[in-house]
C-alpha cells in the first residue's frame, strides 16, 4: 500500500527509495485519505444496503415491508450523515493542526494589572496542557517586581496542540478592579497571546552562520541556581533580527537548545503566514481577522463572565474558566466548530457555483 503511494507521487523510479523529507510528506498525505477513503466506502456500503432493502419493499408486504421501509429511511439518514462528514474531511485542512506549539505571552496596556493578568492566563493555559494530557515546559519567562508575568515562552508537547491552541492567538482583555484602586473603579488592561507551531527540524533548516550566540550570567526568577555561571543564552537571527532567549536551565547547551526551538518557531510561522497571505480564500475562512491585534475574549470579574468575540459566546464562571479545564475547552470546541462550519459552508457554495457553471 505505502510504495503503491510512493509510486503514484512519482517517488519510487528505477528502485529510488523516498527521503525522509519525502516519506513523511506522503505519511500525511496518507493520514488526510484514509478518512475520506473510510466515508467513501460507508456510503457505498449503505447505498447497497438501500438497493437490497428497495428489492424486500417491493417483494414483501405487511410487516416486513414496513420493517424494511423503517430500515430504508434509517439507511438514507445514514447517508446524509456520512456525506456531511465527507464534505467536512473534503474541506481546507491545516497540516500543523497536529503538531506541538509554541506559546508565548505578552504583558499589554495596564501596568502591573496587566502582568497580574498574564500571571492567571499562563497558570490557566498550564492547567490545560495537564488537562490534556500535554507536555507544558518552560522556555523563557521575565517576571514583573509584583509576581506578574511581563513575557514568557513556553512549549507545549502533544498530539494536536496547535489545532486546538491557535484559536487563542490575540489579544485577552480583563475588566476589574484592582487591589489598589480606592474608588472601586474598573480597569481595563490586556494581554496578548501567539501560538506557533513547532515544525520538524526538517521543516525550517537554520545556517549557524545566520546566528549570533550571546551568552550571560542568569539572574532572577530562574536563574538563581546559576548566576556565578553564564549559563543563559541569547541568540540573534541575522537575516530577520529576530532575538530569542532562555536562562531557565542550568545547561548552557539546554538553555541554547530551547531558544533555537523557539527561533524555529518563529522563523516557520513567517513561512506559514507568507504562504496564508497567498491564499487570501483560505485566510478568509479564518474566525476574526486571525492578527494578533485583534481583541478576541474579555473577561468581566465584576460580571463573573468571559465572552469571545468572534463568535458572540459567553460563559458565567469565570474562575472556573481560569482552571482551564472543561468551561475552556468548550470554548476551543465552539471555535474550531463554527471554523469548520464556514469551511464547509463556503466549499459547499463552491460546489454549487461549480455546478451551476458546468450546466
Amino acid at each position: 500500500m505505502v510504495v503503491k503511494l510512493f509510486v503514484s507521487h512519482g517517488f519510487l523510479l528505477q528502485g529510488d527509495i523516498p527521503s525522509a523529507s519525502e516519506h513523511r510528506t506522503l505519511s500525511k498525505q496518507l493520514a488526510k485519505l484514509s478518512p475520506i477513503v473510510h466515508l467513501t466506502n460507508k456510503i457505498e456500503s449503505k447505498q447497497k444496503e438501500i438497493q437490497d432493502l428497495n428489492e424486500l419493499i417491493s417483494e414483501m408486504g405487511g410487516e416486513l415491508g414496513k420493517i424494511a421501509e423503517e430500515e430504508k429511511w434509517q439507511a438514507l439518514n445514514d447517508i446524509k450523515e456520512l456525506e456531511d462528514e465527507l464534505l467536512k474531511a473534503l474541506g481546507p485542512q491545516d497540516d500543523d493542526d497536529e503538531n506541538s506549539a509554541i506559546l508565548e505571552l505578552r504583558a499589554g496596556t495596564g501596568g502591573k494589572e496587566a502582568s497580574l493578568f498574564t500571571q492567571e492566563v499562563f497558570t490557566m493555559y498550564q492547567r490545560f496542557a495537564a488537562y490534556n494530557k500535554w507536555k507544558f515546559e518552560v522556555v523563557n519567562i521575565s517576571k514583573s517586581d509584583q509576581g506578574g508575568i511581563k513575557e514568557a515562552s513556553v512549549s507545549i508537547v502533544g498530539s494536536g496542540v496547535f489545532g486546538m491552541m491557535k484559536f487563542e492567538t490575540g489579544v485577552h482583555r480583563v475588566q476589574r478592579v484592582p487591589l489598589t484602586e480606592t474608588m472601586g473603579r474598573i480597569h481595563t488592561s490586556t494581554m496578548t497571546v501567539a501560538v506557533l507551531a513547532q515544525p520538524e527540524e526538517v521543516d525550517i533548516v537554520i545556517n549557524p552562520t545566520d546566528l549570533k550566540i550571546d551568552t550571560f550570567r542568569a539572574s532572577g526568577a530562574g536563574g538563581q541556581h546559576v548566576n556565578t555561571n553564564d549559563s543563559a543564552v541569547r541568540i540573534t537571527h541575522l537575516p530577520t533580527g529576530i532575538v530569542v532567549g532562555c536562562q531557565e536551565e542550568r545547561s548552557q547547551i539546554k538553555n541554547k537548545n530551547k531558544a533555537l526551538q523557539v527561533l524555529r518557531a518563529r522563523l516557520y510561522d513567517i513561512q506559514r503566514q507568507k504562504v496564508e497571505s497567498e491564499r487570501t480564500e483560505a485566510r478568509r475562512k479564518q474566525i476574526g481577522t486571525g492578527e494578533r491585534s485583534e481583541k478576541i475574549r474579555t473577561y468581566n470579574f465584576p460580571q463573573g463572565r468571559v465572552t469571545d468575540h468572534r463568535i458572540g459566546m459567553t460563559v458565567h464562571g469565570l474562575e472556573m474558566f481560569l482552571e482551564g479545564e472543561d468551561k475552556l475547552h468548550d470554548m476551543v470546541l465552539a471555535l474550531q466548530s463554527q471554523y469548520e462550519a464556514e469551511v464547509l459552508q463556503d466549499l459547499t457554495s463552491q460546489y454549487q457555483a461549480g455546478e451551476k457553471q458546468a450546466r
